[in-house]
């Protein structure tokens, strides 16, 4: 779990704080590409601490770049979180953001950003991602990793990242572009945050060999095997929609929460997909306690379905 934080006020502060402070799924350096590491992260929370607490307390500036998204998805709402720590980061100047390089009249790919670090003086072309997944049968294996709606995978996704879109900068077009505008790339970092849910059953949680060992967890379901678990819980929950899928949730009585039977049948009676949902103990303290994903009965790849489905 990322360090309690103290900030309180705005939830897109609280988020952007989780940006900076949540480990990478991802980390360290494979094929002469950087994954920002753990250890990045803890400093660059630390040293932009006392411009969080403002922001907290005079959140417009954050709120005004949220609001002039087009996009809404959870993907672009990362990036323009992102984006701000960038922008208003001593650390760096941001020379390019969703970059397009162009080709015989076709988009054939797109930097996230290029920055300059003026740290250590380097261009650095950043890919980056947010990305929750759900591990299935055997979840060492990078394979068996997907995304809630089942079309994302992780084992495409690092691909993608690690050899096609970081390594942009190599091809003709693209150079030409950099070239138009006077950059030259020094460093490729990849980023990709997020969160890997594990089977509700499974006693040991083995995640893939790239994964790194910090990373954050949770689980996923089906109905009657949260039903079971949580039996005697005495966790309230919250249904959470996308842009509360980042940073952990506070517990608030005036917005709706469930008991583990309650959010069963509620469930049951509005939901066909999965799900993600927050615990709570409101008795002892307002934080959130669990994290996890509700998923229909035939939920999951045809084959892997079936084979749970009859154990």
């Amino acid at each position: 779990m990322p360090k309690a934080s103290p900030l309180k006020n705005n939830t897109a502060v609280r988020d952007l704080d989780w940006v900076l402070n949540s480990p990478p799924l991802l980390q360290g350096n494979k094929n002469h590409c950087n994954w920002t590491n753990d250890i990045f992260w803890q400093q660059a929370t630390t040293q932009y601490a006392d411009q969080l607490q403002q922001l907290d307390a005079k959140p417009n500036a954050l709120g005004h770049l949220i609001a002039e998204q087009t996009d809404h998805r959870l993907g672009h709402y990362f990036e323009t979180l992102l984006n701000y720590w960038f922008t208003t980061s001593s650390r760096y100047e941001v020379l390019a953001h969703n970059l397009q390089v162009q080709h015989d009249k076709r988009t054939i790919g797109e930097f996230d950003f290029i920055l300059q670090d003026h740290l250590t003086n380097k261009t650095q072309h950043w890919e980056v991602a947010c990305k929750f997944y759900l591990g299935i049968n055997d979840t060492s294996q990078i394979d068996n990793w997907c995304g809630p709606m089942l079309q994302d995978k992780l084992a495409n996704k690092y691909q993608k990242m690690q050899t096609r879109q970081s390594q942009l900068s190599e091809q003709a077009a693209a150079q030409l572009t950099l070239k138009n505008l006077a950059i030259h790339v020094d460093e490729k970092v990849c980023l990709m945050k997020g969160r890997l849910f594990y089977p509700i059953l499974q006693a040991e949680r083995a995640a893939p060999s790239v994964i790194a060992n910090n990373h954050l967890q949770g689980w996923w379901a089906r109905l009657s095997e949260f039903a079971t678990h949580y039996k005697t819980s005495p966790l309230r929950w919250r249904i959470l929609n996308k842009k509360q899928w980042l940073a952990e949730q506070v517990f608030d009585g005036k917005i709706q929460s469930y008991t583990s039977n309650e959010v069963v049948d509620v469930f049951l009676s509005e939901y066909n997909r999965p799900v993600s949902i927050a615990g709570f103990n409101p008795t002892t303290n307002n934080k959130e306690l669990d994290r996890g994903f509700l998923v229909p009965s035939d939920w999951g790849p045809t084959n892997i379905a079936h084979q749970l489905s009859t154990t």
